[in-house]
């Protein structure tokens, strides 16, 4: 199997192509996200992770498409991509002034051909990220990561999952990160 950390920081991985723009924390790849078509082959890659990186690509739209077409076009059939970004209800997503955009489940369920189609035929109000965007993901799981604050509440039998879960669908600083695993679909 072969695997991309993209953005990789610092946290490099054994096993992994490492790839950055940051030259000082020495990447297998030095490669600026945002600068496309990346220097990789077409589906050369069937696992992805991105960990804390997609909320500092893409302020604009446009590139921000042409960062999600890159990652379809270098994953493999089926391949998975996971992505780790800050929950935008607490302190780390506001407090990195390099952030430029926010994520839900939602914003990923837009890109999926599947999802698009059935809103289509319900006529429903949504954006159709997956054919604007020309990609076709499947969300395979979503994670909610709780500020260990609250996470210790749960352990600690002040409170139930449940309720923390409940809570974290409107309450800020509950919620710290967002993870999901994409499919990619392709014919």
């Amino acid at each position: 199997m072969r695997k991309l950390n993209l953005g990789c920081g610092f946290d490099k991985r054994e096993g992994f192509v490492n790839a950055d723009n940051f030259a000082e924390c020495s990447p297998d790849i030095q490669l600026d996200i945002e600068q496309t078509p990346w220097p990789l082959a077409d589906s050369s890659f069937d696992y992805i992770l991105m960990k804390h990186v997609l909320e500092h690509v893409g302020a604009d739209f446009p590139t921000f498409t042409r960062v999600m077409r890159e990652l379809y076009r270098v994953i493999t059939p089926e391949g998975i991509i996971e992505i780790h970004v800050p929950h935008f209800r607490h302190d780390t997503w506001w407090s990195d002034p390099t952030h430029v955009r926010a994520f839900t489940p939602l914003t990923f369920r837009m890109m999926s051909k599947k999802q698009n189609d059935e809103w289509i035929a319900k006529r429903a109000n949504y954006t159709m990220l997956a054919h604007v965007m020309q990609v076709d993901f499947e969300i395979t799981e979503a994670l909610q990561v709780y500020d260990p604050l609250w996470w210790q509440k749960v352990q600690a039998g002040e409170l139930t999952k449940d309720q923390l879960r409940a809570m974290g669908d409107q309450q800020w600083g509950l919620v710290k990160e967002l993870q999901v695993k994409l499919k990619a679909v392709k014919a």
